[in-house]
């Protein structure tokens, strides 16, 4: 089946701006834009295969382009490269910019950690409301450093989901089909990074067949090892690579159907139904091929990360001449109490609303049940998945509002 002209198919040029973000033009970014790039047009190459749909050369552009997008320089890029080169790093907690703890989700990452508690009278009470896991839980080669998350893995998921409904629900209704392509390539972005050794632990396919690769661990760029980062993002010659880019096959499979039957509804209150009922199509693929996790997973603290990964891997920046110190994981002890992460989240929203970003922040806290279990059962997208009326509006009048990857927060509870 036919349903855009494929014409060509060619990798796209590396965004300069994305080059400058870790180094000079002739380097690679730290996010690999082209790796990303070529998980779309290898994805798409798949598509044609197996399914017979054939996107033209302007769409997949645009895709490449929305692919991309969450790796261009911003301001908040020169933190990284400061952390990159700093002294003393190793086991070192790092701080994060507002701005990059919004995107945080979109590549697949969940909130930095919370600061470590100190003997202040303030600290040891949020302390005595934290969880702590037994000592049973935690690994034996971890750094020996209390760490608590905001965030479980179930978290970081549903937030993940909650941005992908965004994303498809303004990139089905949208009314320009360049638009429509780049938010398409915004969501492959976040689905790509989670496909990242160094965003994502996950367990190997059984028997190499993908769609049976289960996720670990969420890591945390707050003690992430951005050393060791860089070379599992160029990757692209092993099963993690293979399985995204047969996943994004599916996935525009399942985009390019569903395109077609929001774009022929011209009603907006028709619309927005026929567009959450098409976003739940690829929800579903997320949940049941590429989002999977065990139940004991889901429950655990996310962030840090594993030895190999974490800020206490590899030689500290600075000291190229000392012997190589061990490398340890640094895992969460535990969770933050419930109100301290929702006083979080209300902390980084309050903060990128006084700068005036263009990014907005909402999360899922713990109150909400797994996404995965309505996304897979045989009923309608409940809230806060199901796309709003404000967003098919924004994406029926071309509006500047959904133009970038910052979708406008929809509000939690």
């Amino acid at each position: 089946m036919v349903l855009f002209p494929l014409h060509n198919l060619r990798p796209l040029a590396i965004p300069l701006i994305g080059a400058l973000a870790f180094g000079p033009v002739t380097s690679v970014a730290a996010y690999t834009p082209e790796n990303h790039e070529k998980s779309i047009t290898d994805g798409a190459r798949i598509c044609v295969a197996k399914y017979g749909v054939e996107l033209s050369d302007d769409v997949l552009e645009e895709m490449a382009k929305g692919v991309v997008e969450p790796d261009y320089l911003t301001f908040s890029s020169f933190q990284m490269l400061k952390q990159r080169v700093e002294p003393g790093s190793y086991g070192k907690q790092r701080n994060i910019s507002t701005t990059r703890i919004a995107a945080q989700s979109i590549h697949g990452s969940p909130n930095p950690t919370a600061p470590i508690y100190t003997d202040a009278k303030s600290d040891q009470e949020a302390l005595a409301k934290a969880t702590r896991l037994p000592e049973s839980d935690l690994m034996p080669n971890r750094l020996d450093v209390d760490i608590y998350a905001y965030d479980t893995n179930q978290g970081v998921r549903n937030k993940i989901l909650l941005n992908a409904s965004q994303f498809l629900c303004v990139s089905l209704a949208h009314k320009d089909k360049d638009q429509s392509a780049r938010k398409f390539g915004n969501f492959m972005h976040m689905v790509g990074d989670t496909y990242s050794a160094s965003h994502v632990q996950r367990s190997e396919p059984v028997g190499s067949e993908c769609g049976t690769e289960k996720i670990e661990w969420h890591y945390s760029m707050d003690l992430i090892s951005w050393k060791l980062h860089r070379p599992a993002d160029l990757n692209s010659e092993d099963w993690r690579f293979r399985c995204l880019t047969q996943h994004s096959a599916d996935l525009i499979n399942q985009w390019s159907q569903s395109r077609i039957a929001v774009v022929r509804v011209q009603d907006a209150d028709d619309k927005l139904v026929a567009a959450t009922a098409e976003v739940k199509k690829s929800l579903k693929l997320l949940c049941s091929r590429i989002l999977q996790a065990d139940p004991e997973v889901l429950r655990r603290p996310a962030g840090g990360a594993n030895a190999g990964y974490s800020s206490a891997s590899g030689t500290d920046n600075w000291e190229i001449t000392s012997d190589k110190k061990t490398d340890l994981a640094i895992q969460p002890v535990g969770l933050t109490g419930a109100d301290e992460a929702k006083a979080f989240y209300q902390r980084v929203a309050d903060a990128l609303k006084e700068d005036g970003s263009d990014a907005e922040f909402s999360y899922p806290s713990r109150d909400y049940p797994d996404f995965c279990t309505n996304i897979l059962a045989d009923e309608p997208l409940n809230e806060p998945l199901q796309c709003t009326a404000q967003e098919i509006e924004w994406a029926m009048d071309d509006s500047d509002r959904v133009k970038s990857m910052w979708i406008p927060a929809r509000a939690l509870r």
